[in-house]
């Protein structure tokens, strides 16, 4: 296991996590990043994981379903991907439509998958200030 020091942008709230490189059953990996929920404040949030090694000042959190995402950003994202699949694996077999329409419904799904992942890595990242404002 490696642990990591993290600050939440939020509230400041700063903590070990622990997890395992490459493994993630609970948060979405991105790299040196990983977004999971904060313990403090409980907002989705992207994590940087660079700042390794444990801070014995701070409290120890895991890769658990705790700090996961949630069961409702999951269900958003892959319930309309496996209907779609379904659908297009469905359609190969019936010959009522045309015979393009199975790729268009798995197209579908594809796009509405990594779309989704763009808008969740945008939409939890810290807001930053625009020119001449302060924040």
């Amino acid at each position: 296991m490696v642990t990591a020091v993290c600050e939440c942008y939020k509230c400041n709230y700063r903590f070990n996590y622990e997890y395992i490189p490459g493994v993630s059953y609970h948060s979405i990996r991105l790299g040196n990043k990983r977004i999971f929920r904060c313990p403090k404040c409980r907002t989705l949030q992207k994590f940087d994981l660079t700042n390794k090694g444990p801070d014995k000042s701070l409290k120890t959190y895991g890769d658990s379903s705790e700090l996961g995402i949630g069961a409702k950003i999951w269900v958003t994202m892959l319930l309309p991907t496996f209907i779609l699949v379904f659908a297009g694996a469905v359609s190969f077999f019936t010959f009522i439509q045309p015979l393009y329409l199975h790729f268009v419904l798995i197209a579908i799904a594809v796009v509405w998958v990594f779309g989704y992942l763009t808008y969740l890595i945008i939409a939890v990242g810290p807001k930053t200030a625009k020119a001449g404002q302060r924040r």
